[in-house]
């Protein structure tokens, strides 16, 4: 199983998901196509081995979350760490959107993957709420959900630049997300 799975990753690191083949993934980890549906049902259910790696990584990166107040350099660290899980995993994670987004265990990954983020900051705006330090209006759950659909994206296109570039992009993303949550901020 593990042979498939990095095969998967290998062949992930040229090719999208949907260029990806049974055939491919079993010859690259040299086993036959028979062996490969032993531990796999389709070439998806690795892609979703490959995003169930991915899921503490992706923990990792949520320190920012427990904080209070306006913490720039926590939230600058946090899409820091986001987008070094983007950059080193950008194939498999494009599978999480668009049109790859048809099989019924990635929907499921996607969709957890959101809500713990969507949990986690929405318990932040409402403690910073609480505080008084995040003005009201938007429901906090609303837009928590508006803030991880601009980091995703963003994201996603951060992954593909240079270093000059991203440093730029990673600090836009955190001015833009701050000014979401509290307003302007100085």
């Amino acid at each position: 199983m593990n042979a498939i799975v990095d095969a998967a990753r290998g062949l992930l690191a040229t090719k999208s998901v949907d260029e990806l083949t049974v055939d491919a993934i079993a010859k690259a980890a040299g086993v036959s196509r028979t062996a490969f549906y032993f531990y796999f049902p389709t070439k998806q259910a690795v892609v979703a081995a490959l995003l169930d790696e991915l899921w503490d990584q992706f923990g990792g990166t949520y320190g920012w979350l427990d904080t209070t107040g306006v913490d720039r350099a926590a939230l600058l660290e946090h899409h820091r760490l986001v987008a070094g899980v983007w950059r080193g995993h950008l194939s498999v994670l494009a599978c999480t959107t668009g049109p790859s987004l048809d099989y019924p265990p990635l929907i499921e990954w996607a969709d957890r993957a959101r809500g713990r983020f969507v949990d986690g900051l929405a318990a932040k705006i409402l403690r910073d709420r609480a505080d008084g330090v995040a003005p009201e209006g938007v429901d906090a759950r609303a837009l928590a959900q508006m803030v991880f659909d601009l980091r995703d994206a963003r994201m996603r296109v951060l992954a593909t630049v240079g270093e000059a570039e991203i440093e730029q992009g990673l600090a836009d993303l955190t001015e833009g997300v701050l000014r979401l949550l509290y307003g302007a901020v100085g």
